[in-house]
């Protein structure tokens, strides 16, 4: 800011009269307005530089965040190191876009990085203290570093921000069982200190996602001491992951005629039954589960799953409804619940079932395209516009709620939006074809929007 120094005035003052004192007063307006004119001069420079900077802020923001979406695109393509270079790229124009430090750390984690990847969650954090995502995905990182406490607790902080982030409560979940895992992982080895080694190895290994090396290590420990049901059960649990179901079965069933009373590998025995396609084998098992377990959330939700398939859809509905009354924030079982509903014809039943899911996630473009179809089913015509168009709206290459939602369209008589509507299903299904290619060496114009990624793992 320009100041203005203090004036000296005279100490001797002369009156005018007359045509003397016109030609004074005319001299001091004409010093007055120099003095106006300058001080405007200058004001009007300052402001011209902010305004300068202004815009050159905003010009290095859409520069970056160019660079930001191009490094998203890549992500989406698995072209992670192309995809680095790119949020690098934008971070050296605006080493504060938040986004962009988010981005980085999470293709830093799909390369298995995560010391550098936890080092840019951190800086995201530390720029924006209430990015939801950025603590999520930090508590990650730290769970994939078997610190266990710190991702906890940054769990808990995405939750704080965010309470309806699904993804951030499943992670809290794995880190508090990874942590009792872990812990009772250390605790044997203290016990078998000649053999739990390769157990840590192994679930180190696992948790990072090098599956062959887990299976190796938990069989070489298995191998010295086949009485060791710890190894046994990551073994098992290796396999399956891996889709090599057959012989998590064979490791599974192994284990529980040793200890028949173990309810988590008799879940999981259950669930590579159901990934088989054997669902009476599957149905055995989680029924055994509840008898000793009556309220295993997990159990009562597969059982439901099982008997759908089956076609037992009574069953089923009870199973379900059973599992959310053991976890009333339990999303998966809503929606399965009211699929079944809407099988059954019970239309009222699986809007209102449809709705309370929609209470725990408001944008799930799922449950509204549901919610649309049982509202259809009903004839409710306007409620299922309503429905499909929030489905689109959040899903916009969903081709059944473009295509049911033009068909509300026709039977409200609404023509044009109708033929508009099935103008850009068609065109979303030639998209999905492939007859519609996008490049990612192909930069878009930069957008306000930032991309930030809720998967972790392919």
């Amino acid at each position: 800011m320009i100041g203005c120094s203090k004036m000296d005035l005279p100490q001797n003052i002369e009156f005018f009269t007359g045509e003397k004192m016109t030609k004074s007063k005319c001299q001091w307006q004409k010093t007055l307005m120099c003095i106006c004119l300058v001080l405007c001069f200058f004001g009007c420079a300052s402001s011209n530089k902010k305004q300068s900077k202004d815009n050159s802020e905003a010009d290095k923001y859409q520069l970056a965040m160019g660079f930001n979406n191009l490094g998203a695109n890549y992500v989406n393509k698995d072209m992670l190191d192309e995809a680095i270079v790119q949020f690098k790229k934008a971070l050296t124009i605006k080493p504060d876009l938040a986004e962009a430090r988010n981005n980085l750390g999470v293709a830093l984690c799909r390369q298995k990085m995560f010391d550098e990847a936890i080092a840019e969650f951190k800086l995201a954090v530390k720029i924006n203290p209430d990015y939801s995502k950025a603590h999520d995905n930090l508590g990650f990182a730290y769970r994939n570093k078997n610190m266990f406490n710190e991702a906890i607790a940054e769990h808990n902080l995405a939750l704080k921000i965010n309470p309806k982030d699904m993804e951030a409560m499943r992670n809290m979940e794995l880190a508090k069982e990874g942590k009792r895992i872990y812990e009772k992982t250390r605790a044997y080895q203290t016990v078998n200190k000649s053999i739990a080694p390769e157990s840590i190895a192994g679930y180190n290994q696992y948790a990072r996602g090098f599956f062959d090396e887990a299976i190796t290590s938990f069989k070489k420990v298995v191998d010295e001491n086949p009485d060791d049901l710890l190894a046994s059960c990551y073994l098992g649990h290796t396999y399956a992951t891996k889709g090599m179901l057959d012989e998590a079965i064979h490791v599974y069933k192994g284990i529980l005629t040793k200890d028949p009373s173990n309810v988590m590998v008799r879940l999981n025995l259950g669930e590579a039954y159901y990934g088989k396609g054997l669902c009476d084998e599957a149905i055995l098992e989680f029924e055994n589960i509840i008898k000793t377990n009556p309220d295993n959330t997990r159990a009562l939700y597969k059982l439901g799953e099982a008997y759908a398939d089956r076609g037992l859809l009574d069953k089923s509905a009870v199973m379900y409804n059973k599992s959310i009354t053991s976890n009333i924030s339990f999303p998966e079982a809503y929606d399965k619940l009211g699929a079944v509903y809407l099988q059954q014809g019970l239309y009222d039943d699986a809007i209102s079932t449809w709705k309370k899911l929609l209470e725990l996630n408001p944008v799930s473009s799922k449950a509204h395209f549901n919610l649309g179809l049982a509202y259809a089913s009903k004839n409710m015509v306007e409620s299922a516009i309503s429905e499909f168009r929030k489905t689109v709206s959040n899903d916009p290459e969903n081709i059944g709620a473009r295509y049911n939602l033009a068909y509300a369209y026709e039977e409200k008589d609404m023509i044009d939006e109708a033929v508009s509507e099935y103008k850009k299903a068609v065109n979303v299904n030639f998209k999905e074809q492939g007859k519609t290619i996008e490049t990612v060496n192909k930069q878009k114009e930069p957008e306000n929007v930032t991309v930030t990624f809720d998967k972790h793992d392919k």
